[in-house]
């Protein structure tokens, strides 16, 4: 069994536990601040993607969607390109 701790190192223990409490309570302060601030961040987040017509719970899907929408587009005009590419080349070799 430790020994009791002296009338000194009562005070100097309660003093430290006190110290640590303290900076405790600041980080949570300043941890609920930034918390706040990314919440007001994110609501207006979400808020610009609503404005903007798009559902912010599919807007990654629908990105999704539309790029390959995009793609396969962009084949098909490329692919059509060639074609014009060629015709206009035999045209002009005849």
């Amino acid at each position: 069994m430790p020994a009791p701790l002296t009338p000194q190192q009562l005070q100097d223990k309660v003093q430290s536990v006190s110290a640590r409490h303290a900076k405790l309570l600041r980080r949570k302060a300043e941890l609920s601040g930034e918390l706040k601030s990314q919440k007001e961040n994110l609501t207006s987040l979400v808020q610009e993607i609503q404005a903007a017509g798009f559902n912010p719970r599919t807007i990654v899907a629908d990105r999704d969607k539309a790029q390959a929408e995009l793609e396969a587009l962009l084949v098909i005009f490329e692919n059509n390109l060639s074609v014009a590419e060629t015709a206009l080349k035999e045209f002009d070799n005849k």
